[in-house]
Formats: structure tokens, C-alpha cells, sequence
């Protein structure tokens, strides 16, 4: 039997089937935009998403006839929630976490409640990115909309249910509601009541890795699965990317997610304390391994200010006056090894804790005519992870027992990143064979919900496999030190 992993996306949805030796079998991919037609919103079609999730699951299935998908779970992004009826209607479009609506009601609990309370509550501060203002907003904007939904659900959530399952709402992406209690792992009684939210719209909170039924017959048979194919809840794809990189509890390791955001994962065995971390301004989240929790720095300026710097540096038009650009791997292979006095403050878009900012501006400074353009791409890695550094010093022992680094997404894939970043952080930094790291997280909370593992340190051991380690080389760490100086003067 093989293990389907569902990974939901801000602008893509996967399908990858895996053995239960973690070898990728086969992988369809479908991207969707995201509808912003009005200045401040941000949301995507659930229909076309829903659509396209169903195809991936069709291709993969069919490709896997020899070996069968015996289970399967779902990766998803956080905050979007999904409007349905009982009878699986999808009623409406799924706003993301980056739209503005709301923001009326985030301060409202903010004033009323105030951080250090709200925080005690739900592991959070308070602010728009969450699910509550959203669909506190389309109660107040869009009446209709909100009466006639019987669940609002997260995207892993609405997949498992559109697929058969039961109406739940997973832990990990509870936490990222702005109305689940932490503590307790139940709904906050006195938050719904303050902004006069139905509780009985949002089902049920459970942890990951719990078996919610079969994939409907009828679905199946249209899907190219078999009859008996378990749903298994699933979770936030922050920590199922952090799942499928092998991150044990306190094992002195963390996930180093290299995709649109840049962001280190590390994960604990126990609750750490609230108002440490709340003075710290991290975040506290559940994890899909049930008992363990946790949280993460970011920044919107990791792999989008790549992009952005292959889009805006490297377009050109052919003869014919179609518009061309050059592949990752020839651009990154203008990188040299010789150290340039470039520096990048990588503030192009949002940053998450200690500093949370979402209106700064990035620079690039120190350029000369003799720079070429691999000299700028370079000095744009090594400002991404002088960020990663001055995070580190700034929330101290939080993330000081960081011993290396498991780096998953799309950047993982660059040798040339991996090793400037290993040798500004000075920690080693490895890969592992499959770099779908939040599909094979599902998948692994699918063969540990169907009882293929007995636990999830044997899911991990059988489905995980190392393949690159990057090394810091000290004499380059020594020089990055002083450019490091630098950075935080104009930081």
C-alpha cells in the first residue's frame, strides 16, 4: 500500500504518493491565482481549488494502480477558511490571511482583552492575519454568506470533509483561528461571545493523525482510488513540512523552510512558557505529533525576493518579441566565490516575530560598476540569512539550542544557497531525499492515523532519508561575521 500526502498552497495544490519507505511514486501539481480585484483583498476561488485538488488526486492515483493509496491526510496553508453547508456546498470563496478586512474587529478584541491576555489564550497576538476578524467581518458585510454556512473550515479540514470525512477542525490549524484556547484545546467560550461568532460553525477541534472515514464511494471509483481509502486529519503545513523534514522533538535540530517565506521550525516536547514567549512575540502552536508544539520566525523576503530578483534582473525579449528568461540553475551559477561589499537588507515584504514588520522597505547598497549581476543575487542570499542570524541573537535561548538546520522548499535545492547560508549561520545544514517536505508530512500522519507506524519516531525513520550535508567553512563564517556587523547597523 502506498500513502497519499494533499498539499494546499497559497497559489498551487499538490498530490504526491509516497511508500512507506518514503519513495516519491508520483507527484501532480495545479496552480490558481489569487483574487485581489479590490484594493486589500486577498482570496481565492474554492471552487476552482476544490476542482483542481480533485485532479491531482486523479492523476497520481492512476499512476499508482501497482500500489495502491491506502491513506491519505492534507497539508494546508493556515487562517483561509472555507465556507460549506452540510451536504458539502461550498458556499463561497476562502479569504487568505493576507487580506485587510477585518482589521476593526482585531483591534476590538485587542482593546477590549488587551495582547498579554489574548496571547495567554491562544498562543497569538492579535492581529488581521487570523481566520476570526475575516469571518467576523463577513458576519457584519455579507449576512446572507454567514447564515447559511453550517462550517467554516480550514483548507486541510475542507478537503478531508469534501472527501468524505467528518466535520472536524484540527489542532494546529485551530491555533491559527484567533479563537481556539490554547491550554485547554477547546474553543474559547468567551472569545466567540465577544465578537457574537456561532460557535457551532466551526466544528469540533481534534488533534492530527485521528481517522475521520473513507474517501466516498462514489468520489473514489471517479478518482482512480480504491473503496477503503482512510481520510486521516491532517494539519498546518508549517508543521507537516516539519514532520516530513524528520524533526524530532528536542532533538537539536529544526526545519529551515526555503519556499515564498524563509522561516526556521523548531519543535518542542512540552508547552514552552507563555509569557516568555509572549515577550519575545513568538508565537505558540500545536503540533500534528500530538503533545508537541511549535513555533517559527519569518520572513516574506526568502524565496519571492528571489523571484523577484530573477524577474525584475534577467527578462529579456527573443526575436520574435516574446519575453524569455534564464533558468534558476544558470542564474545561480553566476554566484562566485569571492566576497563583494554588497549588502542586502531584505525587508522587501512582511517579517514576522521579534519585529513584525509589514511596511518596511528593503536596500541594496555598496554596488559598483565593476558588480555583475551573480555578485547582487549572492549578497540577496546572504541578507536573507543575516536576517535568520540577527533573529537568532535577538530571541536568545528560544533557539540558541539549534544544533543544524533541515532545509526543505523550493531553495533546498541550491547548493550555492545552502552553503552561504550554513556558513553565516555557522550550523550545519542538511537535505533529505524527497524535498516535498509538507506532503510527505501528511503522508506520514497518513500511515500513523491508518496504524501503518505505531508511532510517529518509526513513521519518521522508515520515511525520512538524509541525502546532503552542508558544513560551515569557518574561514568564510569569520569574514561574514564582520559583513554581519554591518548588517545590523543598517538594520
Amino acid at each position: 500500500m502506498s500513502l497519499l500526502g494533499i498539499d494546499i498552497g497559497t497559489t498551487g495544490c499538490k498530490a504526491v504518493v509516497f511508500s512507506v519507505q518514503g519513495k516519491q511514486l508520483a507527484m501532480s501539481y495545479r496552480n490558481y491565482e489569487i483574487i485581489s480585484e479590490i484594493e486589500g483583498y486577498a482570496e481565492v476561488d474554492s471552487v476552482d481549488v476544490w476542482a483542481k485538488v480533485l485532479e491531482t488526486i486523479r492523476e497520481v492515483a492512476l499512476i499508482t494502480q501497482s500500489d495502491p493509496i491506502g491513506a491519505l491526510s492534507v497539508s494546508s496553508l493556515g487562517e483561509a477558511m472555507v465556507p460549506v453547508s452540510l451536504n458539502r456546498e461550498i458556499l463561497g470563496n476562502s479569504i487568505l490571511g493576507s487580506d485587510q478586512r477585518g482589521v476593526e474587529f482585531s483591534e476590538l478584541i485587542q482593546k477590549t482583552c488587551g495582547s498579554e491576555d489574548i496571547f495567554g489564550i491562544t498562543g497569538n497576538l492579535p492581529g488581521t492575519f487570523y481566520s476570526m476578524p475575516k469571518i467576523a467581518w463577513i458576519k457584519k458585510y455579507q449576512p446572507g454568506l454567514y447564515q447559511n454556512t453550517n462550517y467554516f473550515l480550514t483548507w486541510a479540514d475542507f478537503v478531508c470533509f469534501m472527501l468524505g470525512g467528518k466535520a472536524i477542525t484540527n489542532y494546529s490549524l485551530a491555533g491559527r483561528t484567533l479563537l481556539f484556547d490554547i491550554q485547554t484545546s477547546k474553543w474559547s467560550y468567551d472569545l466567540f461571545c465577544l465578537l457574537d461568532l456561532d460557535q457551532s460553525k466551526f466544528p469540533p477541534p481534534q488533534p492530527s493523525g485521528n481517522y475521520l472515514g473513507n474517501v466516498d464511494g462514489n468520489l473514489a471509483k471517479k478518482l482512480n482510488l480504491g473503496n477503503t481509502v482512510a481520510i486521516i486529519s491532517g494539519g498546518h503545513d508549517q508543521c507537516c513540512a516539519a514532520l516530513g523534514s524528520g524533526i524530532k522533538s528536542n532533538s537539536g535540530a529544526a526545519m529551515y523552510g526555503m519556499g515564498t517565506f524563509i522561516c526556521v521550525v523548531p519543535v518542542f516536547s512540552e508547552m514552552p512558557d507563555i509569557y516568555t514567549m509572549f515577550s519575545k512575540k513568538l508565537h505558540i502552536e500545536h503540533h500534528v505529533i500530538p503533545g508537541c508544539f511549535i513555533s517559527f520566525i519569518y520572513n516574506q523576503s526568502g524565496g519571492a525576493l528571489v523571484k523577484w530578483f530573477k524577474q525584475t534582473f534577467t527578462s529579456c525579449l527573443d526575436q520574435q518579441g516574446y519575453e524569455m528568461q534564464i533558468s534558476y540553475n544558470e542564474l545561480f551559477s553566476e554566484i562566485s566565490d569571492h566576497s563583494t561589499d554588497i549588502l542586502v537588507i531584505p525587508r522587501f515584504g512582511a517579517t514576522g516575530p521579534p519585529d513584525f514588520l509589514n511596511e518596511s522597505k528593503g536596500c541594496i547598497s555598496g554596488l559598483s560598476l565593476n558588480h555583475h549581476r551573480g555578485d547582487i543575487l549572492k549578497a540577496v542570499l546572504e541578507g536573507i540569512s543575516f536576517y535568520i542570524k540577527d533573529c537568532f541573537l535577538k530571541l536568545g535561548d528560544t533557539f540558541s539550542d539549534i544544533g543544524f538546520l533541515v532545509a526543505t522548499g523550493g531553495g533546498s535545492v541550491s547548493c550555492k544557497w545552502l552553503q552561504i547560508t550554513s556558513d553565516i549561520l555557522g550550523k550545519t545544514i542538511v537535505t533529505n531525499k524527497v524535498s516535498e517536505a509538507s506532503a510527505l508530512g501528511a503522508a506520514i500522519i497518513a500511515g500513523k492515523g491508518s496504524e501503518v507506524f505505531l508511532s510517529f519516531d518509526e513513521a519518521i525513520d522508515s520515511m525520512v532519508n538524509t541525502e546532503l550535508t552542508f558544513s560551515p567553512d569557518l574561514s568564510k563564517t569569520k569574514w561574514y561575521d564582520e559583513k554581519f556587523k554591518k548588517y545590523q547597523k543598517f538594520s
